[in-house]
């Protein structure tokens, strides 16, 4: 069994009356939850960030205004982001292989929650890799740096297919997704969330292409498999 765990964030605190007054010459009040915003912000780290998933992650958490917002990758920030994330503007893009432990120790310091959205296709090894050496070796920087909250997206092919041959295409990417559940369950016993999505879609950027609307495959599929 898998431990679900969804992010805290820091709760409202209500009081009566529900305004401070700051006194100055226009007497404008300050509300509880703009000062618990302003001193409480969890600092939140994306890796592979600057992906389709890992773009729509930062948008959703920068738009909340719960957590300062960072993402790690190679390239660092999307060169052409979906116009549709407006606030893709409120993250820090940081540059750094994810292999690279002297960088993750530096960008791991201080931060509260990590979700990783690392993968990749390509042969069964370079798969292996990246969907699951990554996350192995992020999980375990994050335990030295007391990060309290780790999230993986997965695939919900993981767990199905265990016993396929690894000759077979997509081996290494479900295998290694499979690796890096476990890791991050050793790791992060209970404080991890780990999500195991089907098919995602929805408009995406790709270049000189302009946007591509993912979703008119995607609802199709998605419609027949359920």
């Amino acid at each position: 069994p898998y431990h679900h765990r969804a992010y805290s964030v820091p709760e409202q605190v209500s009081s009566s009356p529900p305004h401070i007054t700051r006194f100055s010459s226009h007497h404008k009040p300050i509300s509880i939850e703009s000062i618990l915003a302003m001193t409480t912000q969890m600092r939140i780290l994306v890796l592979g960030g600057n992906g389709y998933v890992g773009q729509n992650i930062c948008n959703a958490a920068a738009a909340s205004g719960k957590f300062l917002v960072q993402s790690l990758s190679r390239s660092g920030g999307p060169s052409k982001p979906a116009p549709h994330l407006t606030d893709l503007s409120k993250v820090e893009w940081l540059k750094g292989d994810i292999f690279d432990e002297a960088r993750r120790e530096e960008v791991f310091e201080g931060v509260d929650c990590i979700v990783s959205t690392i993968g990749a296709f390509g042969s069964n090894e370079f798969m292996e890799k990246i969907c699951g050496d990554a996350t192995i070796q992020a999980a375990e920087t994050a335990a030295r740096q007391k990060v309290s909250k780790f999230g993986f997206i997965s695939s919900a092919q993981v767990g199905k297919l265990d016993n396929m041959s690894p000759r077979l295409p997509m081996q290494g990417y479900f295998h290694g997704k499979s690796r890096a559940e476990d890791a991050i369950q050793q790791t992060f016993p209970d404080s991890h969330v780990i999500l195991r999505p089907g098919f995602i879609y929805g408009p995406r950027m790709l270049g000189p292409l302009g946007t591509v609307p993912l979703q008119l495959i995607g609802a199709p599929i998605n419609f027949v498999s359920t």
